[in-house]
Protein backbone atom coordinates (compact mmCIF):
# COMPACT_ATOMS: atom_id res chain seq x y z
CA UNK A 1 0.00 0.00 0.00
CA UNK A 2 2.83 2.33 0.66
CA UNK A 3 4.47 2.15 -2.86
CA UNK A 4 0.59 3.31 -4.37
CA UNK A 5 0.24 6.20 -2.23
CA UNK A 6 3.41 7.63 -2.98
CA UNK A 7 2.69 7.33 -6.41
CA UNK A 8 -0.10 8.89 -6.16
CA UNK A 9 0.91 12.12 -4.17
CA UNK A 10 3.74 12.67 -6.54
CA UNK A 11 1.41 12.38 -9.26
CA UNK A 12 -0.50 15.06 -7.19
CA UNK A 13 2.44 17.01 -6.52
CA UNK A 14 3.38 17.18 -9.79
CA UNK A 15 -0.02 18.72 -11.19
CA UNK A 16 -0.18 21.67 -8.57
CA UNK A 17 3.37 22.30 -9.98
CA UNK A 18 1.83 22.68 -13.58
CA UNK A 19 -0.70 24.62 -12.49
CA UNK A 20 1.51 27.25 -10.57
CA UNK A 21 3.77 27.48 -13.39
CA UNK A 22 0.72 27.74 -15.73
CA UNK A 23 -0.60 30.79 -13.47
CA UNK A 24 2.98 32.51 -12.68
CA UNK A 25 2.82 32.97 -17.19
CA UNK A 26 -0.44 34.10 -17.37
CA UNK A 27 0.05 36.91 -14.52
CA UNK A 28 3.47 37.76 -16.00
CA UNK A 29 2.10 38.25 -19.58
CA UNK A 30 -0.69 40.28 -17.44
CA UNK A 31 2.26 42.71 -16.10
CA UNK A 32 3.99 43.84 -19.06
CA UNK A 33 0.84 43.96 -21.20
CA UNK A 34 -0.49 46.70 -18.34
CA UNK A 35 -4.07 48.24 -18.22
CA UNK A 36 -5.39 51.67 -20.29
CA UNK A 37 -5.65 53.52 -17.12
CA UNK A 38 -2.57 52.69 -16.05
CA UNK A 39 -0.50 55.33 -18.34
CA UNK A 40 -3.23 58.05 -18.32
CA UNK A 41 -2.10 60.66 -16.32
CA UNK A 42 1.45 60.84 -17.93
CA UNK A 43 -0.04 60.45 -21.13
CA UNK A 44 -3.05 63.05 -20.80
CA UNK A 45 -0.37 65.70 -19.75
CA UNK A 46 1.70 64.59 -22.56
CA UNK A 47 -0.76 65.51 -24.90
CA UNK A 48 -2.13 68.93 -22.60
CA UNK A 49 1.74 70.05 -23.41
CA UNK A 50 1.42 69.45 -26.89
CA UNK A 51 -2.18 70.23 -27.53
CA UNK A 52 -4.01 72.94 -25.72
CA UNK A 53 -7.11 71.71 -26.87
CA UNK A 54 -6.70 68.55 -25.35
CA UNK A 55 -8.60 67.51 -22.34
CA UNK A 56 -6.83 67.40 -19.44
CA UNK A 57 -6.68 65.26 -16.29
CA UNK A 58 -6.13 66.53 -13.20
CA UNK A 59 -2.38 66.73 -12.86
CA UNK A 60 -2.74 68.70 -16.42
CA UNK A 61 -4.82 71.34 -15.09
CA UNK A 62 -2.57 71.67 -11.85
CA UNK A 63 -0.25 72.40 -14.40
CA UNK A 64 -1.89 74.56 -16.39
CA UNK A 65 -3.77 76.67 -13.11
CA UNK A 66 -0.28 78.04 -12.35
CA UNK A 67 -0.63 81.07 -9.22
CA UNK A 68 1.22 83.27 -11.15
CA UNK A 69 2.43 84.44 -14.58
CA UNK A 70 5.83 84.36 -16.24
CA UNK A 71 7.35 87.55 -17.37
CA UNK A 72 6.88 86.66 -20.67
CA UNK A 73 3.06 86.06 -20.31
CA UNK A 74 2.74 89.18 -18.31
CA UNK A 75 4.13 91.30 -21.46
CA UNK A 76 2.05 89.49 -23.28
CA UNK A 77 -1.17 90.31 -21.63
CA UNK A 78 -0.07 93.56 -21.46
CA UNK A 79 0.32 94.17 -24.68
CA UNK A 80 -2.69 92.54 -25.59
CA UNK A 81 -4.92 94.93 -23.85
CA UNK A 82 -5.40 98.54 -24.66
CA UNK A 83 -4.45 100.72 -21.37
CA UNK A 84 -4.32 104.41 -21.71
CA UNK A 85 -1.40 105.53 -20.15
CA UNK A 86 -0.75 109.30 -21.42
CA UNK A 87 -3.73 110.51 -19.77
CA UNK A 88 -6.80 110.17 -19.90
CA UNK A 89 -9.48 109.22 -22.23
CA UNK A 90 -11.41 112.21 -24.12
CA UNK A 91 -15.20 112.21 -24.53
CA UNK A 92 -14.60 114.42 -27.46
CA UNK A 93 -14.13 113.44 -31.35
CA UNK A 94 -9.70 113.65 -32.05
CA UNK A 95 -10.30 117.06 -34.68
CA UNK A 96 -8.07 119.96 -35.09
CA UNK A 97 -5.67 120.54 -31.97
CA UNK A 98 -7.40 118.03 -30.08
CA UNK A 99 -5.24 115.36 -31.57
CA UNK A 100 -2.22 117.84 -29.73
CA UNK A 101 -3.86 117.49 -26.46
CA UNK A 102 -2.95 115.28 -23.28
CA UNK A 103 -5.77 115.61 -20.94
CA UNK A 104 -4.60 115.72 -17.25
CA UNK A 105 -8.05 116.14 -15.43
CA UNK A 106 -11.64 116.00 -15.52
CA UNK A 107 -13.78 119.49 -13.61
CA UNK A 108 -17.39 118.95 -12.76
CA UNK A 109 -20.34 120.74 -14.78
CA UNK A 110 -20.88 124.11 -13.69
CA UNK A 111 -16.97 125.16 -13.71
CA UNK A 112 -16.68 128.63 -14.64
CA UNK A 113 -14.33 129.80 -17.48
CA UNK A 114 -14.83 133.77 -18.22
CA UNK A 115 -17.16 135.91 -15.80
CA UNK A 116 -17.35 139.95 -15.77
CA UNK A 117 -19.86 142.16 -14.15
CA UNK A 118 -22.66 143.74 -16.48
CA UNK A 119 -25.26 145.84 -14.91
CA UNK A 120 -27.48 143.75 -12.04
CA UNK A 121 -25.78 140.69 -13.06
CA UNK A 122 -23.07 138.69 -14.77
CA UNK A 123 -21.60 137.10 -17.51
CA UNK A 124 -20.52 134.06 -17.46
CA UNK A 125 -19.13 131.20 -19.85
CA UNK A 126 -19.57 128.09 -17.36
CA UNK A 127 -18.68 124.23 -18.58
CA UNK A 128 -22.28 122.48 -18.85
CA UNK A 129 -20.54 119.19 -18.88
CA UNK A 130 -17.45 117.44 -17.15
CA UNK A 131 -14.52 119.78 -18.53
CA UNK A 132 -11.45 118.39 -19.72
CA UNK A 133 -8.32 120.18 -18.51
CA UNK A 134 -5.07 119.29 -20.28
CA UNK A 135 -2.31 120.46 -22.07
CA UNK A 136 -0.57 120.70 -25.50
CA UNK A 137 1.58 118.05 -26.47
CA UNK A 138 3.31 120.26 -29.28
CA UNK A 139 3.49 123.98 -29.97
CA UNK A 140 1.46 125.50 -32.90
CA UNK A 141 -0.28 128.29 -33.92
CA UNK A 142 -2.85 128.06 -31.26
CA UNK A 143 -0.39 127.71 -28.24
CA UNK A 144 2.94 126.50 -26.98
CA UNK A 145 3.67 123.15 -26.07
CA UNK A 146 3.03 122.71 -22.31
CA UNK A 147 -0.21 125.21 -22.25
CA UNK A 148 -3.48 124.88 -20.78
CA UNK A 149 -6.43 123.48 -22.69
CA UNK A 150 -9.87 123.38 -21.58
CA UNK A 151 -12.96 121.37 -23.37
CA UNK A 152 -16.40 121.27 -22.50
CA UNK A 153 -19.88 121.83 -23.38
CA UNK A 154 -20.10 125.18 -22.66
CA UNK A 155 -22.66 127.62 -22.41
CA UNK A 156 -22.83 131.58 -21.99
CA UNK A 157 -25.34 133.22 -19.75
CA UNK A 158 -26.60 136.24 -17.62
CA UNK A 159 -26.85 135.75 -14.18
CA UNK A 160 -29.37 137.84 -12.03
CA UNK A 161 -30.16 136.99 -8.85
CA UNK A 162 -30.35 133.20 -9.07
CA UNK A 163 -31.72 133.00 -12.73
CA UNK A 164 -29.46 132.14 -15.49
CA UNK A 165 -30.27 133.35 -19.31
CA UNK A 166 -28.69 130.82 -21.65
CA UNK A 167 -27.57 133.62 -24.62
CA UNK A 168 -25.22 131.58 -26.03
CA UNK A 169 -24.15 127.06 -26.24
CA UNK A 170 -20.56 125.91 -27.09
CA UNK A 171 -20.50 122.12 -27.71
CA UNK A 172 -17.41 120.69 -27.51
CA UNK A 173 -15.22 124.08 -27.41
CA UNK A 174 -12.08 123.43 -27.03
CA UNK A 175 -9.75 126.91 -26.45
CA UNK A 176 -5.37 126.96 -25.09
CA UNK A 177 -4.59 129.71 -22.79
CA UNK A 178 -1.32 130.50 -21.09
CA UNK A 179 -2.42 130.07 -17.58
CA UNK A 180 -5.80 128.58 -15.80
CA UNK A 181 -6.91 132.27 -14.35
CA UNK A 182 -10.93 133.18 -15.36
CA UNK A 183 -11.45 134.89 -18.42
CA UNK A 184 -12.87 138.61 -18.53
CA UNK A 185 -15.06 140.01 -21.45
CA UNK A 186 -13.56 142.78 -22.75
CA UNK A 187 -16.39 145.68 -22.59
CA UNK A 188 -17.06 148.59 -24.96
CA UNK A 189 -19.09 151.50 -23.88
CA UNK A 190 -21.50 153.15 -26.43
CA UNK A 191 -24.37 155.67 -25.39
CA UNK A 192 -27.31 153.40 -25.39
CA UNK A 193 -26.11 149.78 -24.64
CA UNK A 194 -22.35 148.25 -23.17
CA UNK A 195 -21.04 145.31 -25.49
CA UNK A 196 -19.20 142.72 -24.33
CA UNK A 197 -16.41 140.83 -26.11
CA UNK A 198 -14.86 137.51 -25.10
CA UNK A 199 -11.94 135.73 -27.24
CA UNK A 200 -11.75 132.43 -25.14
CA UNK A 201 -8.68 131.52 -27.97
CA UNK A 202 -5.77 133.72 -27.08
CA UNK A 203 -3.82 133.06 -30.27
CA UNK A 204 -4.53 131.11 -33.31
CA UNK A 205 -1.94 133.18 -36.08
CA UNK A 206 -5.12 134.55 -37.80
CA UNK A 207 -6.58 137.22 -35.46
CA UNK A 208 -9.03 136.42 -32.14
CA UNK A 209 -12.48 135.05 -32.55
CA UNK A 210 -14.77 136.91 -29.94
CA UNK A 211 -18.27 136.25 -29.29
CA UNK A 212 -19.95 139.52 -29.03
CA UNK A 213 -23.19 140.00 -26.57
CA UNK A 214 -24.93 143.77 -25.55
CA UNK A 215 -26.62 144.91 -22.67
CA UNK A 216 -28.93 147.68 -23.00
CA UNK A 217 -28.78 150.29 -20.29
CA UNK A 218 -31.97 151.67 -19.94
CA UNK A 219 -33.90 148.06 -20.10
CA UNK A 220 -31.30 146.17 -19.04
CA UNK A 221 -31.90 143.66 -21.60
CA UNK A 222 -28.84 141.67 -22.39
CA UNK A 223 -28.50 139.21 -25.68
CA UNK A 224 -25.93 138.43 -28.11
CA UNK A 225 -24.77 139.77 -30.87
CA UNK A 226 -23.85 139.54 -34.84
CA UNK A 227 -21.84 141.08 -37.19
CA UNK A 228 -23.21 141.58 -41.38
CA UNK A 229 -20.51 142.69 -43.93
CA UNK A 230 -22.31 143.11 -47.11
CA UNK A 231 -24.88 140.07 -47.46
CA UNK A 232 -23.12 137.62 -45.42
CA UNK A 233 -23.88 137.67 -41.24
CA UNK A 234 -20.70 136.45 -39.41
CA UNK A 235 -21.39 135.16 -35.27
CA UNK A 236 -18.35 136.19 -34.42
CA UNK A 237 -15.70 138.86 -34.78
CA UNK A 238 -12.26 138.25 -36.14
CA UNK A 239 -9.43 141.36 -35.32
CA UNK A 240 -5.53 141.71 -35.13
CA UNK A 241 -3.95 139.44 -31.55
CA UNK A 242 -2.13 142.90 -31.07
CA UNK A 243 -3.57 145.83 -30.23
CA UNK A 244 -5.08 148.32 -31.10
CA UNK A 245 -8.24 146.20 -29.58
CA UNK A 246 -11.91 147.19 -31.07
CA UNK A 247 -13.18 150.22 -29.42
CA UNK A 248 -15.88 152.94 -29.88
CA UNK A 249 -15.18 155.96 -31.83
CA UNK A 250 -18.06 158.24 -32.44
CA UNK A 251 -20.54 155.30 -31.43
CA UNK A 252 -18.98 152.61 -34.02
CA UNK A 253 -17.13 149.86 -33.35
CA UNK A 254 -13.50 149.99 -34.92
CA UNK A 255 -12.04 146.94 -35.23
CA UNK A 256 -8.71 146.40 -36.62
CA UNK A 257 -7.96 143.41 -38.89
CA UNK A 258 -5.25 140.48 -38.13
CA UNK A 259 -2.24 140.35 -40.58
CA UNK A 260 -2.51 138.43 -43.64
CA UNK A 261 0.10 135.43 -44.99
CA UNK A 262 3.47 135.72 -43.86
CA UNK A 263 2.86 138.96 -41.82
CA UNK A 264 1.38 140.61 -44.54
CA UNK A 265 -0.57 143.87 -43.17
CA UNK A 266 -4.05 143.22 -43.05
CA UNK A 267 -6.31 145.92 -44.34
CA UNK A 268 -7.01 148.95 -42.68
CA UNK A 269 -9.81 149.41 -39.48
CA UNK A 270 -13.00 148.17 -40.32
CA UNK A 271 -16.45 150.00 -38.68
CA UNK A 272 -19.20 149.05 -37.68
CA UNK A 273 -22.29 150.50 -36.55
CA UNK A 274 -24.93 148.40 -34.28
CA UNK A 275 -28.71 147.77 -35.30
CA UNK A 276 -29.99 147.42 -32.18
CA UNK A 277 -33.50 146.29 -33.66
CA UNK A 278 -31.78 143.35 -35.79
CA UNK A 279 -29.10 142.88 -33.01
CA UNK A 280 -26.56 143.33 -35.51
CA UNK A 281 -23.42 145.27 -36.29
CA UNK A 282 -23.14 146.15 -39.72
CA UNK A 283 -20.32 147.13 -41.73
CA UNK A 284 -20.38 150.69 -42.69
Amino acid sequence: MSPIRSTATTLAAGTVLSLSLLLGCSSQNTSVTGTPGAESAPSALASASASPSATPTAPAQTVSSAPSASPADAETASSATPITTAGLTSQFFLEGIAGSVVVDSINASGTIRARSAAGQGELLMIASSSEERGHLEASSNYGLEGEQTYQADYSIVYRAGKQDQVLLKLPAFLFVQPTDRVLEFAVVSFAKEEVYLLAPQYKSGHGLVAYAFAREKERGEVFPLSFKQGEIIHDTLVYSELPPFPANQNEQLVVHSPEGAGGEPGPGPQSYELDLDKRQFVAQ
